[in-house]
């Protein structure tokens, strides 16, 4: 067992049932609010991925689009 849980084990030795209450509300608290960021960071890669993805098709579609532009429409001096 690390040190931090076994000194966490002590300072929690022969604590009133509500405030061992207490203590167990912030633990579920900090994991949920770590889960929540871990979700966050997943979304923003996953959403980061797919613009990156758009800006290459969208890339590929304007040059398509775009093919022979120059030749089809002279630029007139």
């Amino acid at each position: 067992m690390k040190q931090m849980e076994k000194l966490i084990l002590k300072e929690t030795k022969g604590l009133p049932p509500n405030a061992i209450n207490e203590v167990l509300d912030f633990i579920q608290f900090i994991k949920k609010k770590k889960v929540k960021k871990r979700r966050e960071d997943i979304f923003k890669d996953s959403l980061s991925l797919e613009l990156s993805l758009l800006d290459k098709r969208e890339l590929s579609h304007l040059e398509e689009e775009f093919k022979d532009y120059k030749e089809l429409y002279p630029h007139e001096k």
